[in-house]
């Protein structure tokens, strides 16, 4: 059975930054590019030395993370629900690092169909950085709860302006922008209460300028 079919394929298999593995119906790793090499399996290489089961690498990964709950579902999902191959499986996973940084991978997995046969033994896994997508997505999304509170109604007092934000916490108007938007606040005083605090110099006011 061949897994690559020329040398064109291999050296696009070879030099795609997409860290990528052939697995077969028992999740066992056939093949690995350079990428996977030194990417995604490397806090694991002491398991990898000793078996090269993809699920078991999983697992492994599963059992490091801080939020555990997903990274186990993640794994049992490919366990129970995958193989045989039929169909393209994809997953967003957080991976922790060593060096404590989170960062997120979009897993796919693509049944290697050789004929007309529904069913396949080999499945292409390709692991693709998606970190600073998901870091675009997460400003994007407190962006539009900003907006949201924003152009909502807003419970302010009717005696100290105060204002109640999404924590039910009463602040000043000027503290409660601050917080939700990219203003900064200086202080000036208006020309009615010049008039109303100061009104020796309110004449001032009605000079031409």
């Amino acid at each position: 059975m061949r897994y690559v079919t020329s040398d064109l394929e291999s050296l696009s298999f070879q030099s795609t930054n997409h860290q990528l593995i052939i697995v077969d119906q028992h999740w066992m790793i056939r093949s690995c590019n350079r990428a996977w090499e030194r990417g995604f399996h490397r806090p694991f290489s002491h398991t990898a030395r000793c078996h090269r089961h993809y699920l078991h690498l999983m697992e492994a990964w599963a059992a490091q993370q801080k939020d555990i709950l997903p990274a186990t579902t993640f794994a049992q999902d490919l366990r129970h629900n995958v193989v045989p191959f039929k169909q393209t499986h994809t997953y967003d996973i957080s991976v922790t690092t060593p060096y404590n940084e989170e960062r997120w991978f979009r897993v796919e997995l693509t049944p290697l169909h050789d004929g007309p046969a529904m069913d396949t033994a080999l499945a292409l896994v390709a692991h693709t950085d998606i970190t600073e997508q998901k870091k675009t997505e997460l400003q994007l999304r407190q962006a539009l709860t900003e907006a949201r509170t924003l152009f909502g109604l807003l419970p302010i007092c009717a005696v100290c302006k105060h204002i109640k934000d999404e924590s039910e916490e009463w602040s000043s108007v000027e503290h409660y922008l601050e917080k939700h938007t990219s203003a900064e606040f200086t202080h000036d005083i208006c020309p009615e209460c010049i008039r109303r605090l100061y009104p020796k110099y309110s004449n001032v006011l009605d000079q031409p300028h």
